[in-house]
């Protein structure tokens, strides 16, 4: 399961003035940190709290002297650590370089790590955290997500393995977690690509971590593809819409069964209400699989999955 802390919204650092060219500035005229919700109101308990979120949103000494001049600062807690990670930009996008501080001491900077970004996106503009920050298998693991390959996807992955900050993926994949089999365990599912429309699915791989590499998982992803096939085959069902029927189809393409989908349409324009040759979105959707080359372009996708790149 996810976990960011509500207590980030106490923390989250404004006024994410950038440095002009990028490079170091006086620790003083740092982004400073917001000021901290009113917890009058919460019954007990609220001096702690207001204590932890000073803590959260106090600038690491070790920042401060050596690495000054940070255009932005995520604040979060994490297995009940307080994680900061600190941006700087030496570029037209949002950053170039990220460090992360765990309890005031710095535990990973991108440059020493040699990663070379173009420029990072922001994760998520409303709770201005810029990183995606979750504990996933109980270890503590930050999401960024790169500008360097629009509109294509590119992802770095640190995550804290045996105690240490290690990058895990580096590559033109978008990536999330999610508990795809419902074991306990959170799977890394990643995309190469958005999908198109109309018929243009995006191919969704599961992969499992082995050492510090993620590897992919064949038999989870087919598994995962046939429960999406019947989700989307219900969700059609239950409410017909253009949408919806392109989701069931991009999910037959997946699979490789094309040749299945185009027997189903019987069903599919009694479900929508339609009647074959009228002419409605049905009978359009019929026409575009039928002449469709996605299915010859994407066939044998899965037996294809690499393991995800660390450096590239």
């Amino acid at each position: 399961m996810r976990i960011i802390s509500l207590l980030i919204a106490l923390a989250i650092i404004a006024g994410c003035s950038r440095t002009g060219d990028g490079g170091s500035a006086d620790p003083s005229a740092a982004p400073a940190a917001s000021p901290a919700a009113d917890l009058s109101a919460v019954p007990g308990g609220h001096q702690e709290e207001d204590a932890a979120a000073a803590a959260l949103a106090e600038v690491s000494p070790e920042i401060a002297d050596e690495y000054s001049g940070f255009v932005h600062m995520d604040a979060v807690q994490l297995n009940g650590q307080i994680f900061q990670v600190y941006y700087w930009n030496k570029g037209e996008f949002s950053y170039t370089q990220f460090a992360i501080v765990k309890e005031g001491k710095m535990v990973f900077d991108s440059k020493k790590a040699g990663l070379t970004l173009e420029g990072g996106d922001i994760w998520n503009e409303e709770e201005q955290l810029w990183a995606e920050a979750i504990v996933q298998n109980n270890r503590n693991t930050f999401l960024f997500s790169l500008m360097d390959n629009r509109p294509k996807y590119a992802s770095i992955v640190v995550e804290e393995i045996d105690g240490t900050m290690q990058v895990t993926v580096n590559d033109l994949f978008s990536v999330n977690y999610e508990d795809v089999d419902q074991d306990g365990s959170e799977d890394l599912l990643a995309s190469p690509y958005p999908g198109q429309s109309p018929l243009g699915p995006a191919l969704m791989g599961i992969y499992q971590l082995e050492g510090t590499n993620y590897v992919p998982d064949k038999l989870l992803t087919k598994r995962y593809a046939v429960d999406q096939l019947q989700l989307s085959e219900q969700e059609y069902k239950n409410n017909p819409s253009e949408q919806t029927l392109e989701q069931l189809l991009n999910a037959y393409l997946i699979l490789g069964q094309r040749s299945v989908a185009l027997t189903r349409f019987e069903e599919f324009h009694e479900w929508a209400g339609q009647l074959a040759g009228d002419g409605g979105y049905v009978d359009e959707y019929q026409r575009l699989l039928r002449s469709t080359e996605t299915a010859e372009q994407i066939s044998g996708w899965m037996d294809k999955l690499k393991p995800l790149r660390i450096t590239r």
